[in-house]
């Protein structure tokens, strides 16, 4: 069993990493992860917040059924709510919908602390991207 990744931000991501999220088509050359959170084996499974998206990712290696790769770019988002670990939660994550009516769950997990820096930094970029007048579009 892997213990849960502590939060990585852009400068402790590394080079490997970085190509295996182009591979799933979840990072673009011109994007920075912010904040990058793994639950297990990071080729196996992810979450993060980039300038441009929110993302998370499951890979199974043993039945390609299994595989969960989703994203959400700021301007197609919604809603975003976040929840903390609580009695009905078991795991803090993103909530978000998309325009498009899609659900994406973005885990993470940490101290309260580390958890709040997580959210309030996926806030922050889609506030960023929202406040710029992008106006909804159909990108995913």
């Amino acid at each position: 069993m892997f213990a849960c990744q502590p939060i990585q931000r852009d400068k402790t991501i590394s080079e490997r990493l970085v190509k295996r999220l182009k591979d799933l088509h979840l990072l673009d050359e011109d994007e920075t992860i912010f904040q990058y959170y793994s639950n297990y084996r990071k080729r196996i499974a992810g979450n993060f917040v980039s300038n441009k998206r929110v993302a998370t990712y499951y890979i199974d290696d043993r039945s390609q059924s299994r595989d969960e790769i989703a994203f959400a770019y700021y301007e197609n988002i919604r809603t975003m709510d976040t929840l903390y670990r609580s009695v009905q939660v078991s795991s803090p994550h993103l909530l978000v919908t998309t325009f498009d009516h899609k659900l994406i769950k973005v885990y993470v997990d940490g101290s309260r602390a580390t958890v709040q820096s997580f959210f309030e930094k996926a806030l922050e970029q889609w506030s960023l991207h929202r406040k710029q007048g992008v106006s909804p579009s159909t990108r995913m």
